[in-house]
């Protein structure tokens, strides 16, 4: 089906909602003041002076106004919270609650912007659980799942708040922006996180379990670019696992240059 053709019909299917919801409302007011209107009439008589029948036009309108604002105020809310969740949606793994690639990607992007504006240091980091699909063999992959919810939540309790974003970047592996830090600064955060997995016992329907991280720290090079950074990240997280895994690995002279 074009793409088209599918836009235009889910707007036509809106107008139609918000026809239907309009017409809902407007019957629903005018039976109100229709039967607040029979009612006062009925029980005070036809208001002859001017005074009184503005008291009860005004009277009339308040008691149709509140159910009808009150109406329209949940009509709002429940549409507000349908548009939260289409966005959380959009922007989150859906497994760890993280930012997805491409919330993350425009993260970045944005910090990168900043860096070119203000010449502050942000760092990227990449680091994944060692051994994982041996840990999916050895306890089933709905302990894996487990873990990785786990990973997320000590990983996002170790980052400085709304100051660093952190991403699942695809099966076991996360990518991390801390921004405004120095290489320096960024080694002792990955090692506090590598040290916290380390440490950390997983427990899943009785079962217990542990997992190691090994991570690669690539500073976010506004003139690279973002691709380039993670690239080199992600190179330098290979060099983690090869030099036996459970470490965090920086270029050779990035902290001297820092």
């Amino acid at each position: 089906m074009p793409k088209d053709y599918k836009l235009v019909n889910a707007s036509s299917g809106a107008a139609l909602r918000a026809l239907k919801f309009f017409a809902f409302v407007l019957l629903t007011a005018l039976s109100l003041a229709t039967i607040f209107a029979v009612c006062m009439i009925a029980f005070g008589g036809l208001p002859h002076e001017r005074a009184d029948f503005i008291i009860s036009v005004i009277a009339i309108s308040a008691c149709v106004s509140a159910p009808m604002g009150a109406m329209a105020a949940q009509n709002q809310y429940q549409l507000d919270r349908y548009h939260s969740t289409l966005h959380a949606m959009a922007s989150t793994d859906p497994l760890t609650g993280l930012f997805n690639r491409r919330s993350f990607e425009r993260f970045a992007g944005e910090e990168l912007e900043r860096i070119k504006r203000t010449g502050h240091e942000s760092v990227i980091a990449i680091f994944d659980l060692d051994n994982f699909k041996a840990f999916n063999d050895s306890y089933g992959h709905a302990f894996g799942d487990h873990v990785l919810t786990e990973i997320a939540a000590i990983s996002h309790g170790q980052l400085r708040g709304p100051f660093d974003k952190i991403g699942r970047w695809g099966g076991e592996e996360f990518v991390v922006l801390l921004s405004n830090l120095s290489i320096d600064q960024a080694v002792g955060v990955c090692e506090r996180l590598r040290m916290r997995i380390e440490t950390s016992r997983m427990l899943y329907k009785g079962k217990t379990a542990s997992v190691t991280a090994s991570f690669g720290i690539a500073p976010l090079d506004p003139v690279a670019g973002l691709a380039a950074s993670l690239e080199r990240a992600d190179e330098l997280l290979y060099q983690a696992k090869g030099r036996g895994r459970n470490q965090v690995t920086v270029a050779p002279g990035a902290r001297d240059a820092a």
